[in-house]
């Protein structure tokens, strides 16, 4: 029964994600997951640094430094020094990462309604409160 439960939720997180990369593809190339997830982190806080974006996604700097490259090298995000601390970068969006970024955003909007119509608002707080207390066990059991 609890086996179910983790794999019905395993494959609506992929379900979701695999969509949301199509949403985001890029010259005919579709970003990884971990890339995708850079650039939301990015999108949401313009400006973060390098170890603030590691901490954030919970990598190592080395693994965030490779997806940085990556996502400078397809044109979608920029290191800007820090005019407080010159050793310090900030990271920003450039125009067509802020294209996908705001992409994504509305796929995930229309993705997210189309899961969720079928409950009614009772359910869906029923289902925000056993998935809070489903994380704060997880995080719990580390």
């Amino acid at each position: 029964m609890d086996d179910d439960i983790i794999e019905l939720l395993s494959e609506l997180s992929r379900q979701f994600r695999t969509e949301l990369r199509h949403a985001s593809e890029v010259g005919g190339r579709q970003p990884t997951p971990f890339q995708n997830e850079i650039l939301a982190y990015i999108g949401r806080n313009p400006g973060l640094g390098v170890l603030a974006l590691a901490d954030l996604s919970g990598r190592d700097k080395a693994q965030v430094t490779r997806i940085l490259a990556e996502l400078e090298a397809l044109d979608l995000v920029t290191r800007e020094r820090s005019t407080l601390d010159r050793r310090s970068t900030k990271l920003k969006l450039t125009g067509a990462g802020e294209e996908i970024f705001q992409q994504v955003l509305r796929k995930r909007r229309v993705l997210a309604s189309s899961v969720l119509e079928q409950l009614t608002s009772e359910e869906r707080a029923m289902l925000r409160n056993m998935l809070r207390k489903m994380r704060s066990g997880l995080s719990s059991a580390g």
